[in-house]
């Protein structure tokens, strides 16, 4: 299974280039930069890297068509992947954060998912794309400028629909904070469509999870952290927090949506008004959290991945990013080969 970082975008063109090139040093597999509307733009942001960089691999996650046409997803991946010398990536999702902003309406979700996915894989060829789909549509579109081999194209999927989908028109698939008791919702349905198209595990399709990883020197620093990021961890959907959570501290969570938000916006750790065990929970079961004396129990986390036929997973990172790729360099890719 190969180790993968993921930085927002808010550290600047810059410091992710040196963040990419010592990731680039360790051997980890891809560096990610996420794509927030309250930050730089991400494509434009990961260009440096790509261009400094010699083996490892730059993503963009997550990119939805509702907040940009398939064709210019695609015309930037393309560009990306033309500097980055063939090792772009790119996760195209129905959700992600600027759709919200945008206030778009979906419509046909997972039809529009879909068909986005097949106009950017048809980009990614060698012919000209046309295509008359029910959401999304493209006319004489060509990408034949391009001279290096095709960019992965992933899908952002979590449940059961979404993961069919994709293995019939994507390279792979991202989850987002899937924690390993949450594999019986997904996973199923997923190997289920991989056995009914011939597909497999492995170089045939991608299988990846997003994961928050928080592990510092400092064990304190490292839970608050945590608790200041709790409120992206899938929003803390019920489906996220319930395998953690009695059902009553989960409607207890559920009611108090709006402190864990104004936790993250305030830069945070303090979540007003949440029993501190409850909050204590989460970050136990949602995110790697904790000092270097925690890494034993969160690589044998790692190794459920692993197990469960993960191709990939991709740790995000917040502060002091500098610490964990060299933590994640020196202990946890030597454990997990």
């Amino acid at each position: 299974m190969r180790v993968d970082i993921v930085i927002e975008s808010k550290v600047g063109a810059e410091r992710f280039r040196d963040l990419g090139l010592l990731a680039e040093q360790y051997g980890i597999s891809t560096i990610w930069i996420q794509n927030y509307s309250r930050a730089p733009d991400a494509f434009m942001t990961a260009m440096p890297m790509a261009m400094a960089s010699s083996s490892i691999r730059v993503g963009v996650a997550v990119i939805s068509p509702y907040e940009a046409h398939p064709l210019k997803i695609a015309n930037a991946i393309l560009t990306l992947n033309e500097y980055a010398g063939g090792r772009a990536s790119v996760v195209v999702a129905a959700g992600g954060e600027w759709p919200g902003v945008m206030n778009v309406e979906y419509g046909k979700r997972i039809t529009g998912a879909r068909e986005a996915l097949e106009i950017i894989k048809g980009a990614c060829g060698d012919g000209v794309v046309n295509y008359e789909g029910q959401v999304y549509h493209a006319r004489a579109f060509s990408s034949r400028w391009t001279t290096q081999a095709s960019p992965r194209i992933y899908c952002g999927a979590n449940g059961p629909k979404m993961l069919q989908m994709a293995v019939g028109v994507a390279d792979g698939v991202m989850m987002s904070d899937v924690q390993p008791e949450m594999f019986e919702w997904g996973l199923p349905a997923l190997e289920a469509a991989l056995a009914e198209s011939g597909r497999t595990l492995g170089d045939d399709f991608l299988l990846n999870n997003f994961l928050s990883w928080h592990v510092k020197e400092d064990a304190e620093a490292s839970r608050w952290e945590a608790r200041r990021e709790l409120i992206i961890r899938a929003w803390l959907e019920p489906q996220w927090i319930e395998p953690f959570l009695s059902p009553e501290d989960v409607q207890t969570v559920r009611a108090n949506v709006w402190p864990f938000l104004q936790a993250f916006r305030d830069r945070t750790g303090d979540v007003a008004g949440v029993e501190p065990r409850i909050v204590d929970a989460l970050v136990e079961g949602l995110t790697c959290s904790g000092g270097p004396e925690d890494l034993g129990r969160h690589i044998s986390r790692l190794q459920r991945y692993k197990d469960a036929g993960f191709t990939d997973i991709a740790l995000g990172l917040q502060d002091d990013p500098e610490y964990s790729i060299k933590l994640i360099g020196e202990r946890v890719l030597p454990a997990l080969r």
